[in-house]
């Protein structure tokens, strides 16, 4: 009894994701196979990168897609099939979740707030569904949401190299992941450790050692690229990207041609030529971004997928709905949390809670202004977010429940 009062909370939150998970997939009614990991052409190109990307002879797929992801394919589907493969990514549905719950009891101490953030997680069924799929959302999930949970129980030590290094780390992963936070990684060691963190190694030298391994799976990443394609990056599928979307996508409204003449064309700009039209046409790119991004965060729950034709039935309409009203939270928040902001600025003043507020608000921000290079590919490309913003979001509604009570949150008050 005394055990069960200890850890009660884990073991209902835990519960109500056990019977969340299991009538969600008992109402697909499928068997985990090849054919439902394995729907889409990026699936297939992961597992084709697991084949060949420790071979330094061979190329492929590897120039598009870090060897983090093919990594864990080429143990876990290798080794012992898609059925742990979709176990495994079961499991980090689990802990990302529970992680969530932590973090913000952590903070905020407030078990209501802890349960609604957690739930609301756990809700989303496209996270459910893309449990299903041989994709990087899932993992990328887990890490954000140990991320989220590294802040929150460091973040009154901000100015210690522990948060600093862990932190890196954590993002070199995702790096190594998805190589859109690469960027990240550049601020943090560019701009962040200088300005910040730059005398704790100056005091302690050795200290620059546990850096250099923090860093060592993308310098891995940078010198297979090199090894392989003769180029200095983590991956070149950003600029790919970039070309067959969001570029095409402008060059075909432009010259109102079709899609295959639109990203032919798109893909043979040299830079110069891309930095000249993006500026001769910033107008009609600055409206295509801004509905990518509407779209995006409204987007169709496309990686809902089963044989059964369920994504247009209710789940279908569930997602959509919940995208909305996630869309009009995005929305509502920004004023609150501007106002708590201003107010930590006014003071001049920085703690745990400000660290706690901004962390995640740039995570957020950064993963939402990202996606409208692409599009037409559901939520999965603002999906990776939702453990910040749930995360942000509880700390902007608890700041104003105990501003309420006469309480203090941090210097803010």
């Amino acid at each position: 009894m005394k055990h069960f009062k200890t850890y009660r909370d884990f073991y209902i939150l835990n519960y109500l994701l056990i019977i969340t998970y299991y009538l969600f997939f008992n109402h697909l009614g499928i068997d985990i196979e090849s054919g439902i990991m394995f729907t889409t052409y990026d699936s297939t190109t992961y597992v084709h990168t697991s084949n060949e990307f420790y071979k330094l002879s061979e190329t492929g797929f590897s120039n598009f897609r870090p060897f983090l992801y093919p990594f864990i394919l080429l143990i876990v589907l290798k080794g012992f099939g898609v059925t742990a493969l979709w176990l495994m990514q079961v499991c980090f549905w689990f802990v990302s979740i529970n992680l969530v719950f932590h973090s913000v009891k952590i903070v905020t101490q407030n078990k209501i707030l802890s349960y609604t953030g957690s739930l609301i997680m756990a809700l989303n069924f496209s996270y459910i569904g893309l449990t299903m799929q041989c994709l990087t959302e899932v993992t990328a999930l887990l890490l954000i949401s140990m991320l989220i949970y590294f802040v929150s129980c460091n973040s009154r030590q901000f100015a210690s190299l522990k948060f600093f290094q862990g932190s890196l780390f954590i993002l070199v992963l995702l790096s190594v992941l998805k190589p859109v936070f690469f960027l990240p990684v550049l601020f943090m060691v560019i701009i962040v450790l200088p300005f910040f963190y730059l005398k704790e190694y100056i005091k302690a030298p050795r200290k620059i050692a546990v850096l250099l391994v923090i860093l060592s799976p993308l310098f891995y990443q940078i010198m297979i690229m090199k090894v392989k394609y003769d180029t200095f990056s983590v991956s070149q599928i950003s600029s790919e990207t970039f070309r067959n979307y969001l570029l095409a996508q402008g060059v075909k409204e432009i010259d109102n041609t079709t899609w295959e003449d639109a990203r032919q064309k798109a893909t043979g700009f040299t830079s110069d030529e891309v930095s000249s039209y993006l500026l001769d046409n910033k107008g009609i790119y600055t409206k295509l971004y801004l509905q990518n991004l509407k779209d995006n965060l409204t987007a169709f729950p496309s990686f809902l997928i089963g044989p059964r034709g369920f994504i247009y039935t209710g789940l279908g309409r569930y997602m959509t709905i919940t995208n909305t009203v996630y869309f009009c939270l995005h929305l509502i928040f920004i004023l609150p949390l501007l106002y708590i902001l201003y107010r930590i600025l006014r003071k001049k003043q920085w703690d745990y809670y400000f660290v706690s507020l901004v962390f995640p608000g740039v995570l957020t921000c950064y993963i939402f202004l990202t996606s409208p290079v692409s599009f037409g590919e559901g939520d999965r490309l603002v999906i990776t977010a939702m453990p910040a913003w749930i995360f942000l979001y509880t700390l902007v509604v608890n700041y104003f429940l105990k501003k309420s009570k006469g309480k203090s949150v941090g210097i803010a008050d």
